[in-house]
């Protein structure tokens, strides 16, 4: 028998996925009348995103909300959104209510984000972790475009929800960014002639042991950008408002001098399947 029939009967599905992208491509070829020069060029273009380790934001930006709607087609409770590139495992274990890492000079508005974990039965899931990242209030994340000796797990965390499977952190408002436009994926973007901008959002993962894993985004309602995500992520049910809150009373007391905001957010998770007997 030929490795290649080898191949095949080890893993059909990969055989099958494959012959049907290239038949796809073969025939977009085709369609399009592509010439050699183009084919060239986008081998060329190809090549300087690995070069440049820009595969995996190329294809977060143009594929993974397709594959995040495909994926999570049937599932019951919140609603899943893209992981994107800039999730970093490893954050720091913290206990709610918590303060999420920052630096002394943090910019921006605090936030302060609550919320209940529970299944689709209703029952609230204390115990679960909700691993938490985001940008900061000028769009920069840590470990990426923030140098991580200067703020390892800035705005990062892994927060445990409580016996009641609730859970409280206080962070700093978010701000929309662009994605790097520098390398091959922005060019591409400006030469369609299309904006980078993604609107302000906090990432989240939400795993218990009894229940699916959730991956997920709220977005902040209001956002400039909220109708034309570059990455097309956004679904209606992850868009929340903040509330503002500038009474002298409530400053003083969380040790405040300038207004603040909240937001209340629940999560339900699918209970886990049962594997067959």
């Amino acid at each position: 028998m030929s490795s290649s029939k080898t191949m095949e009967a080890k893993n059909p599905r990969l055989n099958q996925l494959f012959d049907d992208l290239v038949g796809t491509l073969r025939a977009f070829i085709r369609k399009h009348h592509i010439t050699h020069e183009e084919f060239r060029r986008t081998v060329a273009h190809l090549n300087e995103a690995g070069a440049t380790g820009e595969i995996p934001l190329m294809m977060d930006v143009f594929l993974e909300a397709t594959v995040d709607r495909v994926d999570s087609e049937g599932r019951g409770g919140t609603e899943t959104c893209v992981e994107g590139p800039f999730y970093v495992p490893g954050a720091p274990a913290m206990k709610s209510p918590c303060v999420l890492p920052h630096r002394a000079n943090e910019p921006g508005e605090v936030l302060i984000f609550s919320g209940l974990v529970r299944s689709t039965d209703g029952a609230a899931l204390p115990g679960a972790v909700v691993d938490i990242w985001q940008a900061d209030a000028q769009g920069a994340y840590s470990h990426f475009n923030i140098p991580e000796a200067d703020a390892p797990y800035n705005l990062r965390a892994r927060v445990g929800t409580d016996q009641d499977g609730r859970f409280e952190v206080r962070t700093w408002v978010p701000a929309s960014y662009e994605i790097p436009k520098a390398g091959p994926t922005g060019k591409l973007l400006a030469a369609m002639g299309r904006h980078a901008w993604r609107p302000a959002h906090i990432h989240l993962r939400i795993t218990h042991e009894n229940s699916q894993t959730l991956t997920t985004q709220i977005f902040l309602a209001g956002d400039p950008w909220i109708d034309s995500d570059v990455v097309g992520a956004v679904k209606g049910s992850l868009v929340v408002g903040l509330e503002k809150h500038d009474n002298p009373a409530d400053l003083r007391k969380l040790g405040l001098v300038r207004p603040y905001y909240t937001l209340s957010y629940d999560f339900v998770l699918p209970r886990r399947m049962a594997k067959a007997a």
